[in-house]
C-alpha cells in the first residue's frame, strides 16, 4: 500500500472511530483538518421530492395560516391571535467570536435591549402560558451568545417543557457532550448547530476558537440520540463569496444524504463591519446563488420554488413577526431578535394587553420585508430602492 493510501485509511479508521454516525460525510485533510465532504454523495436521491422541515421552527402551510388568521385579527375579522412560538433573547455569554456576528457579540456591542437579567420563574410561566393559549408548540432560544455557558441552561429547557412547549435551540454545540445531547432529546428539543464553513481551519478562523470538531462532535451525538429522524436537528451557515462553493459542493449534499435539515442563509448584515459586508453577496450574486442552490436540490430529487424575499433555503422571506415576537432580558417585548420595533415591556404591562394594543396591531397591517439583510430577487429592478446603508455594498 503506497504512503498517500496509507494516511487515507488511517484517517478513514479515526473518522470512523470518533465520528461513527458521520463517517460517510467526512474526511481528513492533512492540511485543513475534519472536513465535510460530499463527494460520496454522487448518485443519492431523496425518499421524497419536499424538502425536510425543522420542526416548530420552518415556514409550513400551518405558519401561512396563522398569518392569514392574524392579518385577519387585525383588520377586526377574527377574535384571537395565534403564534408559532416566540424567541427568548437571553443575555448568555458566548465562547465564541464569530465573524460578522448580528448581535455584535464579536465587537462587544451589544444591543442595550439584552442588557438584563435571566428571565424569572414568573415571566417565563406568564410568556409560555400566553403561547400555549395561542397555539404555539415551541419557544425558541436566542439572544448574544452560546446558552449552554449558563448554568441555568437546562433548568430553562425543563421549565419550557413543565409549561407544555417544547425548545428550539440555536447552539455552537461545543459545550454539550453524549449525556447533554441525550438530556435535551429527552425534552424533546430542536437543535440548530451552527457552522461557519464546512473545513475545520476555515471554520476556527471564523469563530475565533478551535471549535470545529466539538461542534461536529455534538451533531455525531444527535443522530445517535434520533434527532434527525423526528425533524429536531439542522445546521446553519451563512453564505459568503469564499465559502459559497464549499457549501454547495460539501456542506448541502453532506446534510441531505444524513437527513439533516440545512439552513443555508445569507448573512443578516446588522453590527458588521464595512469590511465584512463586503465579503457577503450582492443582490446579483444572491440571485445566482439561490438558483445554483436549487439545482443542486434537484440534482438529488428535491423540489422549491425560489421566491423574492428568501434569504434561507427553501424557505419564503421572513414573516416571523406576523407569527412570533421577541423577549428580551430588559424586558422589550420586540417583533423579532433584530430588535426592529418596540411593543411595550412585560416589566411594566401584562403580555396580554402588549400584543392585544393598537401598536401591534398597526405593526401587523404595515409589515413589509425587512432589509436587515441580502435577499433573492428575480431581477435588478427587484432590488428596494431604499436600502440601510449596511446593504448599500450589495447592489
Amino acid at each position: 500500500m503506497h504512503l498517500k493510501e496509507q494516511i487515507q485509511s488511517r484517517h478513514r479508521d479515526e473518522i470512523a472511530e470518533r465520528f461513527p454516525n458521520l463517517t460517510p460525510v467526512l474526511r481528513i485533510d492533512s492540511d485543513n483538518g475534519l472536513a465535510l465532504d460530499g463527494s460520496s454523495t454522487a448518485g443519492w436521491q431523496a425518499a421524497q421530492p419536499r424538502p425536510k422541515m425543522l420542526q416548530d421552527y420552518s415556514a409550513t402551510a400551518a405558519t401561512q395560516a396563522l398569518i392569514e388568521n392574524n392579518l385577519a385579527w387585525a383588520n377586526g375579522e377574527a377574535e384571537k391571535l395565534g403564534f408559532a412560538f416566540a424567541y427568548f433573547m437571553l443575555p448568555t455569554v458566548c465562547n465564541q467570536r464569530c465573524f460578522g456576528c448580528f448581535m455584535g457579540q464579536d465587537k462587544h456591542r451589544l444591543p442595550p435591549q439584552l442588557v438584563g437579567a435571566f428571565p424569572s420563574p414568573m415571566e417565563i410561566s406568564e410568556v409560555c402560558g400566553f403561547l400555549r393559549d395561542h397555539g404555539a408548540k415551541a419557544v425558541v432560544y436566542g439572544g448574544g451568545g452560546e446558552l449552554f455557558t449558563w448554568k441555568g441552561a437546562f433548568d430553562f429547557v425543563e421549565a419550557v417543557r413543565s409549561h407544555g412547549l417544547r425548545t428550539v435551540i440555536f447552539t455552537n454545540g461545543t459545550l454539550l457532550n453524549r449525556e447533554d445531547v441525550n438530556r435535551l432529546n429527552a425534552l424533546d428539543a430542536t437543535l440548530i448547530i451552527s457552522l461557519r464553513d464546512s473545513v475545520e481551519t476555515l471554520h476556527n478562523a471564523a469563530v475565533g476558537r478551535n471549535g470545529f470538531v466539538a461542534s461536529i462532535q455534538t451533531i455525531d451525538y444527535a443522530i445517535e440520540a434520533g434527532f434527525h429522524s423526528s425533524d429536531r436537528l439542522a445546521v446553519e451557515i451563512p453564505v459568503t463569496r469564499s465559502n459559497e462553493q464549499r457549501v454547495l459542493s460539501d456542506f448541502l449534499p453532506a446534510m441531505r444524504v444524513m437527513g439533516i435539515v440545512p439552513l443555508i442563509e445569507e448573512y443578516i448584515l446588522l453590527s458588521t463591519s464595512p469590511e465584512e459586508q463586503l465579503r457577503c453577496h450582492s443582490f446579483r450574486e444572491s440571485r445566482a446563488f439561490f438558483r445554483k442552490l436549487r439545482q443542486k436540490d434537484e440534482s438529488f430529487g428535491i423540489s422549491w420554488q425560489v421566491k423574492f424575499g428568501q434569504r434561507i433555503i427553501a424557505q419564503p422571506q421572513c414573516q416571523r413577526p406576523l407569527y412570533s415576537f421577541a423577549v428580551f432580558p430588559n424586558g422589550d417585548i420586540m417583533d423579532c431578535p433584530s430588535h426592529s420595533v418596540r411593543y411595550g415591556n412585560i416589566k411594566q404591562q401584562r403580555l396580554r394587553d402588549i400584543i392585544y394594543s393598537p401598536k401591534f396591531k398597526s405593526a401587523l397591517k404595515n409589515f413589509s420585508v425587512c432589509a436587515c439583510s441580502v435577499f433573492f430577487t428575480e431581477c435588478d429592478s427587484d432590488i428596494p430602492q431604499e436600502l440601510p446603508e449596511r446593504l448599500g455594498c450589495t447592489i
